[in-house]
């Protein structure tokens, strides 16, 4: 009887619910709480409301199964029911942006369960809480909180468990791994990340868990948007959408999917394909009244009408975003409505206006990525480890104990060969404790030292680029040409060093700068800021690829900013079909040689060294021991050569 009710429930209250229309979704409703009290005990009532709950995935309707659950819960007296009800009060608040609230039901929930008991339940409090935690922006929290939650499921006895129990494991599990994963991702370890995603992915294909397969697929295209794998990410969106329709996923997971193909698309600047996916989004969760999720979608429809050059649409979608969000709460929405904000209101000369919200941006993101917050998640990650490889340890111990009682009819002579292999055992395993100790600790110390060499370059990249930015409000509003093109050139100059240190901060290696792709990376930055006229002049680039010293690679840079924008300025008068910039560099014999060749109107005489850009070469080649020689003839062109020998190769 248990189980029929239960399926007809089922089908009562997902034939036709769509969440898009109001009345109709109060009636299945009622018909789910009338099939609630047709069932005898609390139990089977929390169970039927709470599946009934996860099912829609916290969407309309939520708030009054769990009012019901809580009114039979509280009916009961039963501390067990009454700390679920809690924990998916806790679930409807964060999957709504009342982070507050959602931490109130948490403890709430948690006061009324034992450290021992229900450790599935502890797992996902765990899990709900880290999230919060994460969205706040708190990520050692958020860390310590996850893999407080993953102990929880590492202490559960496999063998004692029912097939109903099992299958509840494998769900938590796949949570967890969905949760560690985001939170690397969050924190651009995309490595670790990476790593997470793919398990959970399989896994849940493994066992035919087409949305929780959905989930991961769709997480991980996010990770390709953040690494600019915009293909990858929309093929990852289109995919999990296709899963989560197979697994027949509630509206609000699919609208979901809609929200990351929008963005997706508008990455790629599929524009007219991007804008029916957001406006869908953002009706739906309108009309849902889910707070968070339509500020989250305002801020990617205002970065959609950025790139399309619509600044005023940019403006009122990212200004909504950023109001119903803060540093406390969204920290992650709040920043890119910033960005958004200085960007719009930078391109309509609003430059108070920009720059505030260029430092609300940089202050989120300092509050993220700071230096306490990183160390702060490496002692979380080796307090895992060292908790996890404690509690093998006692276990160990515990099955040695039985396995003494178990044996200890053994004669005398077998005790003391026993004991006799067991004292060299211990020797030999004290020892490997002591070397593993001894690596453990060496390992400890490098990832620290990375991490703060990583933090480094992360702080001095953010502040060349407040310079930059500085630079370029100061230069929109000089009147004085001459100090305008000073002030840019300035600029250029700084950012020419802001991507030496965004590379390093990106990259595992964090001492060394490859040639090739920072000095492509930097020609291509100069000439998308320096146009000739209307047109563009084409340019030839042959780099040879070598892992070079920061303060080998930093000269090289200045001066190729300063050959190139000598070029653009002066060599042509106007851009013919045979125009080309010619671009070499590569190591000849004991020297580094980077060759400049342009085609254009050239000059007679020797060079003038009046201009602070000759004399900034002329400078940045006495540091690297270097020759400058001009090579010029009138209306053929002009070839510099910079031979370097002082340079170090990593």
């Amino acid at each position: 009887m248990r189980t029929s009710l239960l399926f007809l429930a089922i089908i009562i209250g997902f034939s036709g619910f769509s969440q898009k229309n109001p009345e109709t979704n109060a009636a299945v409703i009622d018909s789910l709480l009338k099939v609630t009290e047709s069932l005898s005990s609390a139990d089977e009532k929390i169970t039927a409301l709470t599946t009934f709950i996860s099912n829609l995935r916290y969407g309309a309707g939520s708030e009054k199964l769990i009012k019901k659950a809580e009114e039979v819960s509280t009916l009961s007296n039963t501390p067990k029911l009454l700390a679920t009800t809690y924990y998916f009060y806790g679930n409807y608040y964060y999957y709504n942006s009342k982070l507050d609230s959602s931490l109130y039901y948490i403890e709430k929930s948690k006061s009324l369960i034992e450290e021992e008991d229900l450790p599935f339940l502890k797992s996902s409090l765990y899990n709900t809480e880290g999230g919060v935690y994460r969205i706040k922006g708190d990520m050692p929290q958020a860390l310590a909180l996850t893999l407080k939650a993953q102990e929880f499921l590492d202490k559960v006895d496999t063998n004692k468990l029912n097939e109903l129990d099992l299958r509840k494991l494998k769900k938590e599990r796949l949570s967890l791994d969905n949760s560690i994963a985001n939170f690397y991702n969050q924190m651009e370890e995309y490595d670790k990340a990476s790593i997470y995603y793919d398990k959970g992915y399989k896994d849940a294909l493994n066992d035919k868990s087409y949305i929780a397969a959905g989930v991961f697929i769709t997480n991980k295209g996010d990770l390709f948007l953040k690494t600019n794998k915009h293909e990858q990410a929309l093929e990852a969106f289109l995919k999990g959408k296709e899963l989560k329709e197979k697994g027949n996923a509630p509206p609000v997971m699919l609208v979901n999917s809609d929200l990351n193909i929008g963005i997706a698309h508008t990455n790629l600047n599929n524009f007219e394909d991007a804008l029916p996916y957001l406006n869908t989004s953002i009706a739906f969760y309108e009309s849902n009244n889910m707070s968070g999720r339509l500020a989250e979608t305002l801020a990617y429809r205002g970065d959609l009408f950025l790139k399309q050059g619509e600044y005023s649409q940019a403006i009122a979608d990212c200004e909504k975003a950023k109001a119903m969000t803060s540093m406390s709460d969204g920290i992650q929405v709040f920043s890119k409505a910033c960005n958004c904000l200085y960007t719009a209101y930078k391109s309509t000369a609003d430059l108070s206006k920009s720059l505030e919200n260029f430092e609300l941006y940089v202050d989120a993101r300092e509050t993220i990525f700071n230096e306490k917050n990183i160390r702060k998640q490496t002692q979380q990650e080796m307090q895992f480890e060292f908790n996890k490889t404690s509690a093998l340890k006692n276990a160990e111990i515990s099955a040695r104990k039985k396995e003494s009682q178990l044996y200890g009819v053994l004669s005398g002579i077998g005790f003391l060969f026993a004991g006799f292999l067991g004292f060299f055992f211990y020797k030999n395993r004290k020892k490997n404790r002591s070397l593993a100790k001894q690596k453990k600790l060496l390992e400890a110390t490098i990832d620290e030292k990375n991490v703060l060499l990583k933090e480094t370059h992360h702080r001095v990249k953010n502040s060349f680029q407040i310079v930059s930015s500085l630079l370029y409000l100061q230069s929109e509003s000089m009147e004085d040409k001459k100090a305008q093109v000073a002030l840019r050139e300035a600029q250029n100059r700084v950012k020419s060093m802001v991507l030496i240190h965004q590379r390093l901060y990106n990259k595992d290696q964090l001492v060394g700068i490859n040639s090739k792709e920072y000095l492509e990376a930097l020609t291509k930055d100069i000439f998308e800021t320096h146009q000739f006229k209307s047109e563009v002049l084409p340019y030839k680039l042959n780099i040879e690829p070598i892992v070079l010293s920061i303060e080998t690679i930093t000269p090289i840079g200045l001066i190729l900013n300063e050959l190139i924008v000598n070029v653009l300025k002066h060599a042509y008068k106007t851009i013919k079909p045979e125009s080309i910039l010619l671009i070499d560099f590569r190591k000849i014999d004991d020297e580094l040689v980077l060759k400049v060749i342009d085609n254009g109107q050239g000059f007679e005489g020797k060079i003038k060294e009046t201009s602070f850009g000759i004399k900034l070469m002329k400078a940045l080649s006495k540091k690297l021991k270097a020759t400058l020689n001009y090579n010029s003839t009138v209306n053929k062109g002009t070839e510099v050569i910079l031979k370097i020998k002082k340079f170090e190769i990593l």
